[in-house]
């Protein structure tokens, strides 16, 4: 039971390819991010987020599973985000959600990290960075988890 309430049952889901700035894509890999905070979120349930680590570095550097996805207001968002690490200051949680109501908690679980991330082109042809995100097959998933390698689970 969690203190929010849960916007949806996100073990039934599908799989996504999530375009993260680096600096809160590393802060996930480092594991002391567990939330990952959106305006909006995809139509689909997602159980799985391939992070994609936006430019400069362009690449995939780790997968997590969504535990719940919580929509919440921007007062109960910073809540989350401060016990989640979210990675935010109070006026840039606000600014991001400035004109919104509610917005979305991604809370994150089972991260695992590879030792070489992976350029999406192995996988994508071509490859062109989604702007917020983009489905997976389950296809892609599997050759993402197989080319990724050894993990460290965090």
């Amino acid at each position: 039971m969690t203190l929010f309430p849960k916007y949806s049952d996100a073990h039934n889901g599908s799989a996504i390819l999530l375009s993260i700035k680096p600096k809160f894509a590393n802060l996930i890999v480092e594991g002391s991010k567990l939330v990952e905070l959106r305006r909006a979120i995809p139509a689909q349930n997602v159980e799985t987020i391939a992070i994609y680590s936006s430019s400069p570095v362009q690449m995939i550097v780790a997968l997590a599973d969504v535990k719940e996805i919580v929509e919440a207001s921007p007062t109960k968002l910073w809540e989350i985000s401060k016990i989640n690490g979210g990675g935010l200051t109070k006026a840039e949680l606000f600014a991001y959600f400035e004109s919104k109501k509610t917005g979305f908690a991604l809370m994150l679980e089972n991260i695992r990290v590879y030792d070489n991330p992976l350029m999406p082109a192995k996988i994508f042809k071509p490859f062109s960075a989604p702007q917020s995100f983009r489905y997976l097959t389950p296809k892609e998933l599997k050759k993402l988890e197989q080319l990724l390698g050894s993990e460290v689970k965090r």
